[in-house]
């Protein structure tokens, strides 16, 4: 995890995770497992090729490099499905819905944290 400049923001890129597209035009991301339990989560997306999961207020994850078709779906959707996994014990410890938001820019600038 990286802290973010201010202080009260934890920023962590994800560095594997999974989209899986489902018949309905939903999206689940299948992330790596987490520490702390989300509050109210929200996606953030500007359009890009990165979004923003906000697990809490405090607490960000960066999906980085998002592939074109999931790009295009993320414009059209107003939640998505969060499953995180223990993949060292290869078990679902939580899934929760994310509230997907548009954006025109994020509340803090990526390029330190991305590659």
């Amino acid at each position: 995890m990286i802290e973010d400049k201010n202080g009260d923001l934890l920023v962590e890129k994800e560095e594997a995770y999974v989209i899986l597209p489902t018949t309905e035009e939903e999206l689940i991301f299948a992330i790596s497992v987490k520490d702390e339990d989300p509050i109210d989560p929200v996606l953030l997306y500007d359009g890009g090729d990165h979004a923003l999961l906000y697990r809490s207020k405090s607490d960000v994850v960066i999906l980085d490099f998002l592939p074109e078709k999931i790009k295009e779906r993320l414009d059209g959707i107003d939640k998505a499905y969060i499953v995180e996994i223990d993949y060292r014990v290869k078990k679902l410890k939580q899934d929760y819905e994310a509230i997907v938001e548009l954006v025109k820019e994020y509340p803090f600038d990526l390029t330190s944290y991305i590659s």
